[in-house]
């Protein structure tokens, strides 16, 4: 793998920044060179490579925050005539659209770089990334010409962009349709949409007196409490043998598995939510066995849930031994 020294801005390129700066115009990268020779004798003073074999299109550019300027291309040896080792990378600018290109900043590799074949021998796109200073450049762009290659990272990053395919969606739209909305304000009534040939329309808010017809309308907070409290649903636990249902008004449903122990002849319920009572139920657990009254019945012992007693409810059996039994509670916090 290829390993190469980061590159040195040249005197030229520090000269392209300044000039840049004092004639407002942007400082312009153009492409990527690469060359198989051996560093000149003063980078700082190099006007071109020492050996140039390639330019590639530059096709993406990135400026960070910290005076520094990255670059992309990809390589491909589809028209390579003759193999050469990849010494020399360079980056092209120039000042304004109608500037003179330099040399603005080279790197080289030594003996540290790949071999790209000719194109008698096809390889993989390849692709090189250049992260230049630019100092206090106020103005950089990067030329991305339609000649370069996307490589699959370039599909994915673009792909990432938030408006990666803004211009395919604008197409899809007839942004000056009074079917497309390009603003939505909140207004008195509820809400103001501007459409596309700039008509407006309010869409009203539901009121507490809120029917199945106001389908074209928007709820306001005050609405969906109103809403909620004839019977949404705030908490619940839908276990077989434990478990309830709260509704927004206040009504609860519970109910469980529970047993008589031993010889007792009465069991305490703790319910999972505290409540007013209004009717409990329960059934023997022995579901195909076959009783009358005066053997076995299980009951809700009523007065036990009434003086104050939220939290648990009694139920009486007429003898010991009497098992498991089912019970369910309807109530209200």
């Amino acid at each position: 793998m290829a390993k190469y020294p980061a590159v040195i801005t040249t005197m030229a390129g520090t000269n392209a920044t300044a000039e840049a700066n004092a004639s407002k115009q942007a400082l312009i990268f153009t492409k990527i060179v690469i060359g198989a020779g051996d560093p000149p004798a003063s980078i700082a003073r190099a006007t071109s490579l020492t050996d140039k074999r390639l330019e590639l299109a530059i096709t993406k550019s990135t400026k960070s925050g910290d005076g520094q300027f990255t670059v992309r291309a990809s390589l491909s040896n589809a028209t390579l005539e003759t193999g050469f080792y990849a010494r020399e990378i360079g980056l092209m600018a120039k000042v304004g659209e109608s500037g003179q290109e330099i040399l603005f900043s080279y790197t080289n590799g030594g003996s540290y770089v790949d071999y790209i074949p000719d194109k008698t021998a096809p390889m993989d796109s390849y692709t090189f990334t250049i992260t230049t200073v630019i100092g206090n450049a106020e103005k950089v762009e990067a030329l991305i010409q339609d000649n370069g290659y996307a490589t699959i990272r370039d599909l994915e990053d673009h792909n990432k962009a938030t408006n990666a395919h803004q211009d395919a969606f604008n197409k899809k739209l007839d942004v000056t349709s009074n079917q497309y909305a390009k603003a939505i304000a909140k207004h008195n009534q509820g809400l103001q949409v501007t459409k596309g040939d700039n008509s407006q329309e309010i869409i009203n808010f539901i009121t507490s007196n809120y029917n199945d017809s106001d389908i074209n309308k928007v709820l306001n907070l005050g609405a969906l409490k109103g809403i909620l409290g004839q019977g949404g649903i705030v908490a619940s636990k839908l276990d077989r043998d434990n478990g309830y249902v709260k509704f927004a008004n206040g009504f609860i449903i519970q109910w469980g598995l529970t047993w008589f122990l031993n010889q007792n002849t009465y069991a305490d319920v703790t319910l999972p939510i505290s409540c007013n009572v209004l009717v409990a139920l329960c059934t023997d657990d022995s579901a195909n066995t076959t009783t009358r009254g005066d053997e076995f019945y299980v009951s809700w012992n009523s007065g036990y849930s009434t003086g104050g007693n939220r939290t648990s409810i009694r139920f009486l059996t007429n003898r010991g031994n009497a098992g498991n039994f089912t019970w369910i509670c309807v109530g209200k916090a």
